[in-house]
């Protein structure tokens, strides 16, 4: 009879979408966070240092994955303190009111030979969905990388004055990351 109990346990968990969830997470000390965006026709690249990534999913199917990412807006550095100066200010981040950006997956779904996540990003107290691109290696740990395309206004991001104007500043974002996943227990 426990044989059988066994067997069946067993089963269960081998069935797709009942097995054991995969977790990780990832910050600041395991990858990078990068944007470029371009400002009076010049590129400008910065990161963010401060973040924290939690990822879990049924076995290795990124597909299943439940995605949670929050970033310290405080802690963007483009490499010229007057320009972070700016982009902390209430123009752009406002990290004074809104000291955090989160990006939540609703779902994710298989694209060529990566995937799309779709979920929805909080920025200045605004809600709106936000797509982005994944890719999850295969070895231990694993790394995630990816990238969206973020149309800044949609955000409030650059308010005011002359920064609403995207022939001064263009309105996409693009951003990328490079994260090397380190498990741990869910719960």
């Amino acid at each position: 009879m426990a044989e059988r109990l066994t067997a069946a346990a067993l089963a269960l968990l081998l069935m797709p979408g009942l097995g054991l969830a995969n977790c990780y997470r990832a910050n600041g000390d395991d990858g990078e966070l990068r944007f470029t965006g371009v400002a009076e026709g010049d590129e400008v690249a910065g990161s963010f240092h401060e973040f924290s990534v939690s990822l879990c999913m049924d076995g290795n199917d990124l597909a299943t994955a439940d995605i949670e990412v929050t970033v310290q807006t405080a802690s963007v550095d483009t490499g010229d303190s007057m320009r972070d100066s700016e982009l902390r200010g209430d123009h752009f981040f406002n990290v004074g009111d809104d000291p955090e950006a989160t990006w939540v997956s609703s779902r994710v779904a298989s694209d060529g030979d990566g995937f799309v996540a779709q979920g929805t990003l909080t920025l200045r107290g605004i809600d709106k969905n936000q797509a982005v691109r994944l890719r999850l290696s295969d070895g231990e740990p694993p790394v995630l990388t990816g990238s969206a395309n973020i149309l800044r206004l949609k955000w409030g991001v650059g308010t005011g004055d002359d920064y609403q104007d995207t022939d001064f500043i263009r309105n996409r974002v693009d951003l990328e990351f490079e994260l090397r996943l380190q498990p741990y227990s869910e719960g």
